[in-house]
Order: C-alpha cells, then sequence, then structure tokens
C-alpha cells in the first residue's frame, strides 16, 4: 500500500512538472496580446513607410486614457529615424481645439454661439458679411471662401519666408463668398481664421496664451504648441513636400519660417506628438475639457455631402467618420508637409492619432487612410476577440 501511494505521488509530481514545463514553453512562444498587437501594427507601419511612400509616421493609441500601443517608423531626414519624442504639424485638427476654445469662452460668458462676427471685429474686407454668426464659423456655413485659394497669398508667404503676415492682412485674401451665410456647408479655412481672431478679442489674449492655459496646462499635454505664438521646441519631424509636381518629394524644413505659421494660424498651426494627441482627444470628447453642455453643443453632428467616402458629417469643430465598422468622431489634418488623423471611438474609449510628415505626394493621403484602417481594423479585431 505505502510503495503505491509513493509510485502514485511520484507519477502526478512528474505530471505537474510536465505541466509547468508546458507553460513555461507557452509563456516563452506566445507572447501577451498586447505585445502580439503591437508586432501586427508595428509591421503594418513598417510596410507604409519609406521615402518613396509616407517618409515618417507616429501613432498613439490609447484606451480610457491609458496609453496601449506606440509605434513609428520611417524618417525624419536622411539617417534620422523618426522618433516618438518628435512633434508635427496637425493641420486642420488644429481645428478642434480653436472650436473648445471657442466654447470655453462661452462658458466664461464671453462668446455666444448666435453673436455676429461684428461684435468682436471690425471688417474692412466687403467679402467678409459682419453678420455671419460664430456657430456659421464653427460649422463651416458662413460661405466664406477660403483664403488659400487665393491666386496672391503664397506667393506673399515665399516672398519673405523669415517675417510673420498680420492676421489682419491674411484676411484680404478672402475673396467673393461662395453663397449666402446660413444656405448650406462648405469647408473653409477662412472661418477658422476669423475665430481666431474672435478668440484674441474676448480672451484679451494670444490664441497661444489661452489654449495652453485652458488646456494644454491643465490636461499635462506637456508637448503640444501652437506655432503662430510660441516657439516649438525639438525635436520636431522635417516635413516634405513635392512642390514642384516631379514626383519627388523634397525636405522643406528650411521654409517653415515665421511666414508658414502666421498663415496657417488658427486654421492649421498646433504642432504636437502623437502622444499627446490621443491624450488630447480622450480629454475633448470624454468632457475633461468643456463643461456637459459645451461638449453636447460640439457633438451636435449635422449629415452632410461632404464628397468623402469615410466622413459624413459635421458638429463643431468636428468631423463623424465611419471606418472599419465603426462610427468614429475626431479630424483630419494636411498641410504644407504634414498629414494626421485623430479619431475617437465612443463605444470603446479608443482614441487614436496619427502623425505624417509629408504632402502633396500622389498617394499619401491615400496611404494615411489605409494604414489608418489597417490599425484601426487590428485593434477593434482585438477589442472583440
Amino acid at each position: 500500500m505505502r510503495k503505491s501511494l509513493i509510485l502514485n505521488s511520484l507519477i502526478f509530481c512528474v505530471f505537474l512538472v510536465f505541466l509547468w514545463s508546458c507553460s513555461e514553453d507557452k509563456l516563452h512562444t506566445d507572447p501577451p496580446a498586447s505585445d502580439r498587437v503591437q508586432d501586427e501594427l508595428q509591421t503594418l507601419v513598417d510596410s507604409r513607410v519609406g521615402i518613396d511612400k509616407l517618409v515618417g509616421v507616429s501613432v498613439s493609441i490609447r484606451q480610457n486614457g491609458l496609453e496601449k500601443w506606440s509605434l513609428v517608423g520611417g524618417i525624419s531626414k536622411e539617417g534620422s529615424p523618426v522618433s516618438k519624442e518628435m512633434k508635427f504639424g496637425i493641420a486642420s485638427i488644429t481645428k478642434t481645439a480653436i472650436a473648445a476654445a471657442i466654447l470655453k469662452l462661452g462658458e466664461e460668458g464671453k462668446v455666444g454661439l448666435d453673436d455676429p462676427i461684428s461684435k468682436f471685429l471690425e471688417i474692412t474686407n466687403k467679402n467678409i458679411d459682419p453678420s455671419i454668426t460664430v456657430f456659421q464659423l464653427l460649422n463651416h456655413y458662413s460661405g466664406l471662401k477660403g483664403y488659400f485659394q487665393h491666386p496672391d497669398i503664397w506667393p506673399r508667404v515665399e516672398g519673405d519666408l523669415d517675417t510673420s503676415i498680420p492676421t489682419e492682412e491674411i484676411l484680404s485674401y478672402i475673396g467673393e463668398p461662395n453663397f449666402n451665410p446660413g444656405a448650406r456647408f462648405e469647408y473653409s479655412n477662412s472661418n477658422y481664421l476669423v475665430l481666431g481672431l474672435i478668440i484674441k478679442e474676448a480672451s484679451g489674449r494670444s490664441v497661444g496664451a489661452y489654449l495652453r492655459e485652458k488646456f494644454w496646462q491643465r490636461l499635462e499635454l506637456r508637448q503640444t504648441f501652437f506655432g503662430t505664438d510660441e516657439t516649438i521646441p525639438s525635436p520636431i519631424a522635417d516635413p516634405w513636400r513635392d512642390g514642384d509636381g516631379d514626383g519627388t518629394l523634397e525636405n522643406i524644413k528650411d521654409e517653415y519660417g515665421p511666414a508658414y505659421h502666421s498663415v496657417f494660424f488658427a486654421a492649421a498651426d498646433i504642432f504636437t506628438t502623437a502622444k499627446d494627441l490621443s491624450l488630447w482627444a480622450e480629454h475633448l470628447y470624454n468632457g475633461n475639457a468643456l463643461e456637459p453642455a459645451s461638449l453636447e453643443k460640439m457633438l451636435d453632428i449635422v449629415t452632410i455631402d461632404s464628397g468623402s467616402p469615410y466622413w459624413n458629417g459635421y458638429g463643431l469643430g468636428v468631423r463623424r467618420f465611419y471606418i472599419s465598422g465603426r462610427l468614429l468622431i475626431g479630424h483630419t489634418g494636411g498641410m504644407r508637409g504634414y498629414g494626421s488623423y485623430m479619431l475617437y471611438d465612443p463605444s470603446s474609449g479608443i482614441s487614436v492619432s496619427l502623425l505624417n510628415n509629408q504632402s502633396r505626394s500622389e498617394n499619401g493621403p491615400l496611404l494615411r487612410f489605409e494604414l489608418m484602417q489597417d490599425i484601426l481594423n487590428v485593434v477593434f479585431e482585438e477589442l472583440d476577440s
């Protein structure tokens, strides 16, 4: 009997060792799910970068405030890979912060959505109807023609890259209106140019100073800067652009002087890291940046014909997307040398930012969209598994 017990005990011990060994083998051969997703996402990024594709990319993915995955690929310049600390121009995603600033001024009793431009600004350009309301500027129902469409604006910028252009002068490049205020939606950078001037007048501060006090400092976005008013510290990803249309991208870092920053102004001049940008989406759409009533106004999205297959609605500085089978909110951006995405999924609490340092390449916008879509497919598949 005793021998039998000893034998059974030995067999049981051998079995436990076998299980432990199998478990150890599995531990070493099957990485945790988060690491597997990181590797899969990094492979997606690496497949899209290179001087003949997307020059460089930085991505941040977080859920409920916690950054889960961080990715970089490609180069800033020859011999200098993109790093997670690099800042990129976020272009029109800037509009999300400008809209939030206007709504914050509303919370302070300084700006109302029904207020006309004339309450804040004396406009001398006859193409700007002074009765246009703040609300019509925010949701692109003003009819204002985009100032970048004026044939003289880029010669003006390129004629003296080292000197800022007064914002009041930039207003003069707004041409004849496309339609009467309130008639329909048409995206126009001129709306946010005017909103930037309203922020200055209503707050008594520069746009950069107001954003820093109300959002960046309070929400601990330490790597976010408004280039028109602030010096952007290194490292900054070098911007690339096919300026002459010959199909070859050129590094245009030397062009990014004060003139560029002043002309982008409130329509496009925030620079930040992917990590800060995904955190901004988290704070903005979860209600940390604005009071609930203000956020509700921002997210009152109207269905519009955007001409795009993947976004079809606009609120106050926010777009509605349908990508990877999900309804998302956020914004995209494109400017000289940079392209960007910032998306948030209310159903899962996932926020994603994607920053890229190029523009005007034939396949750049398509490659950015495809990369973002593939990233979201992997992330949502992992969440649903």
